[in-house]
């Protein structure tokens, strides 16, 4: 009886501890750049030029005032986020991540406290993460998005989720359409990538200015200059 017991609560705390490591990270806790990511990312600058060489166009359509603004891109491959921070110097950007990546506790400490990033957890409605990104939009920081929510497989520019959209009507924010773009759309060492600025949208623009902001058009209006910036690179 007291060997069954032993056993009972030797799993009761096995399976408290699996929900403490599995327990989500607060976004409010992340969404910071350190001293230690803003030196790594003046040296590796040069080194990551090297390895995956691009070229940026329309630099002349990233602000150079402080409006509140929202860089939004497609995704194709684990370092798109790299070539945004390294394709301009104008401002650090704050990504939103997905939660997964900060379940390992150096990984939270390096992304979310050093590299600007903070966690979402997708497809669950992340009031939280929305909350972050308002705040940091709020601040006149740049926030990040890739607003198909995961890599394409393909290359091909996916479905964009609302969360961009959302954020912009309630931060009354800019949106800058960026995309990255490649051979076969397969980031590799030494094959050159194409990162591409479009004109900043206005919340007027995305008719999200009004009291019953469309967040459908302006989702369709982000697809849409993300597309064609994606066709233009081709």
């Amino acid at each position: 009886m007291s060997e069954e017991l032993t056993n009972k609560e030797a799993e009761s705390t096995a399976l408290v501890a699996e929900e403490q490591i599995e327990e989500p990270r607060r976004a409010e806790d992340y969404g910071k750049w350190g001293k230690c990511g803003r030196v790594l990312k003046a040296i590796a600058r040069p080194i990551f030029r090297l390895l995956f060489p691009f070229r940026v166009k329309g630099l002349e359509n990233v602000p150079t005032d402080d409006r509140p603004l929202i860089v939004c891109c497609n995704h194709i491959s684990m370092v798109d986020p790299v070539f945004l921070l390294f394709a301009q110097k104008r401002a650090d950007i704050y990504f939103m991540g997905k939660a997964e990546l900060f379940r390992s506790g150096f990984l939270a400490w390096f992304l979310g406290k050093q590299c600007g990033s903070f966690p979402v957890s997708r497809g669950k409605g992340d009031m939280g993460a929305l909350d972050c990104a308002e705040r940091l939009v709020a601040e006149r920081k740049w926030m990040g998005i890739f607003p198909e929510g995961t890599r394409s497989k393909t290359g091909e520019l996916g479905r964009f989720k609302s969360g961009a959209a959302l954020i912009a009507a309630k931060t009354q924010a800019y949106v800058l359409p960026v995309s990255v773009t490649t051979k076969d759309q397969k980031v590799k060492a030494f094959r050159r990538v194409t990162v591409s600025f479009g004109a900043p949208l206005s919340p007027a623009e995305l008719e999200l200015d009004g009291e019953k902001p469309n967040l459908r058009v302006a989702t369709r209006a982000m697809t849409a200059a993300v597309e064609t910036l994606m066709e233009a690179a081709k």
